[in-house]
């Protein structure tokens, strides 16, 4: 079976969409010079290397799926919070025990007064924790929805000569409106936004 494309009508430079985001991906490593560390009565030499991929444009709009980000700093960010969170805390006991306003609306203000940075540092390790867990949220969603994404993004050609993505029998579609269904078909669509 020949795969034309719906536009020029050729097939010469028509790829499966897989095989054109595959050959658009290179793995590389350089090795830099070598470098001399003083260690103890000698020196030891090191060089450094770096591994990386590559990725194209083309096969970079072809990707099938959002790349699941980390959500570490969320967390971590709140479990270091709670350290100054527990000190406001103890810090607004200990002034509240030893300060008593002689009247209800002074101890009202005095309440509220020291209730500012414990309340706001619990509110933020909050906002951190919520953030975390969306964010993990956000990542199993897309790796649920990664199988029919793929099934979907499997199925399409790509034609060189045009710049379009198409199904056989359709017509040919740009790389971001084809990758909009896919991550459509997926169930992440709404997930990201463009940047």
């Amino acid at each position: 079976m020949e795969i034309a494309c719906p536009r020029c009508a050729q097939v010469d430079q028509v790829q499966s969409v897989p095989a054109v985001f595959q050959s658009g991906q290179t793995t590389y490593r350089v090795r830099g010079g070598m470098t001399a560390i003083p260690a103890g009565d000698g020196v030891v030499y090191t060089a450094t290397t770096h591994t990386g991929v590559s990725v194209t444009a083309t096969a970079a709009s072809l990707n099938p799926y959002p790349v699941p980000r980390g959500g570490g700093c969320f967390l971590a960010l709140a479990l270091v919070l709670l350290i100054p969170a527990f000190v406001f805390l103890a810090f607004a006991n200990d002034v509240l025990d030893e300060n008593i306003a002689p009247t209800a609306d002074g101890r009202a203000a005095q309440y509220i007064g020291a209730s500012i940075f414990p309340v706001g540092a619990f509110a933020l390790v909050a906002l951190f924790a919520v953030l975390f867990v969306l964010r993990m949220r956000r990542n199993a969603r897309i790796r649920r929805g990664i199988p029919d994404a793929l099934d979907h993004w499997r199925r399409a050609w790509f034609c060189h000569r045009c710049g379009g993505v198409f199904f056989p029998g359709g017509e040919l579609m740009s790389a971001a409106t084809f990758r909009g269904q896919v991550w459509r078909a997926g169930g992440y669509a709404g997930l990201t936004r463009r940047r």
